[in-house]
């Protein structure tokens, strides 16, 4: 047999282990999908509705689905239905009927795999885009501030939090302490937006926030249960490698001076109304405070950090690189002295 001949033969056995291969795992792939099909028919669809239009849970038995390939991250909806999380309703779906919640199909992790899979290509909500918050630029004071809306809109009257490992919160509705390994970003956001376009008649609560008041409570809730989030850190950032004191000292006049005073003696015209009067930065070391405080004091105000409401929060006023210039100047410039 000529070599020609014989790397023919080679390719010709290469080419028909490849085409087995995948012929198998074609075939392997149509059964796994048929295999969920029957799953969410003759399990999952005994409670769960799959197509249609939104309803009231008293119309339901469990939550709708049908945007379940957009709803859950997938390493949590494989615990789920694995039956490794615990029951996201404490006093069950439909509290109106028992109190005691149901006990949810455990399937094996080969059908678990299977179901997430028909859900990501099958259960998608076109209403779902893009989130506007990003998670990557979500730092710490955002959270709190999230959390504090949580609060202040009820949100604790139907839903469970941890509070220093602590359950806290009505049990009517959806547990909220994992929702940051739960659910996405994505699907969130848009509930977040509005959720009667989910769950209308619901007892389901739409909040007056304002888009920034939206960013921090869905940030916060897609931290919670997150070990070791990692927070950013403006300061950090290459604006504030690069700032200038002498840059910063403009825009303390156009945006300090007013109350704080020409040269930070708490004298500036606006000062003589005010009560509690502003902070003499003269007297204040503040080259010693960390940029993260003054950071915060600036950018969120005084109202969210426990000092005088008169301070405005400057955030979406100062642009980034001239609040890293601003802080320059006031680590630069005042002391204590």
């Amino acid at each position: 047999m000529s070599n020609r001949a014989f790397k023919h033969k080679q390719w010709v056995a290469v080419a028909m282990v490849l085409a087995i291969f995948f012929l198998t795992t074609m075939q392997t792939a149509t059964a796994s999908e048929k295999e969920a099909e029957q799953i969410i028919k003759n399990q999952c669809a005994a409670c769960h509705k799959f197509e249609g239009k939104p309803e009231s849970k008293f119309n339901l038995k469990g939550p709708d689905l049908m945007w379940a390939g957009n709803k859950y991250q997938r390493p949590w909806l494989l615990r789920w239905l694995q039956g490794k999380e615990e029951n996201l309703y404490p006093k069950g779906y439909r509290w109106d009927l028992s109190q005691t919640p149901a006990k949810h199909s455990v399937l094996s992790p080969a059908q678990a795999n299977a179901v997430a899979d028909y859900f990501e290509k099958h259960f998608l909500d076109s209403r779902v885009g893009k989130s506007p918050v990003d998670m990557s630029t979500f730092n710490e004071m955002e959270a709190q501030l999230g959390a504090d809306i949580f609060k202040k809109f009820s949100c604790l009257g139907c839903h469970q939090i941890k509070e220093d490992d602590k359950k806290i919160g009505g049990p009517i509705s959806i547990n909220l302490y994992d929702a940051g390994n739960r659910y996405n970003l994505d699907w969130w956001s848009r509930f977040a937006a509005n959720p009667q376009d989910f769950t209308p008649h619901s007892g389901e609560y739409l909040a007056d926030l304002s888009p920034l008041g939206a960013r921090y409570i869905i940030g916060y809730l897609m931290t919670l249960g997150v070990e070791d989030f990692k927070f950013f850190e403006p300061w950090k950032t290459a604006p504030f490698q690069k700032a200038n004191a002498k840059r910063g000292a403009n825009v303390y006049r156009e945006y300090c001076v007013q109350c704080h005073g020409i040269q930070g003696r708490g004298d500036g015209p606006g000062a003589s109304g005010l009560d509690p009067k502003p902070a003499v930065h003269a007297e204040l070391p503040l080259s010693d405070y960390p940029e993260d405080y003054l950071y915060n004091i600036i950018f969120y105000g005084g109202k969210n950090n426990g000092k005088s409401p008169n301070m405005p929060d400057w955030g979406l006023t100062i642009p980034t690189q001239d609040m890293a210039d601003l802080i320059a100047y006031l680590r630069a410039t005042f002391k204590g002295e």
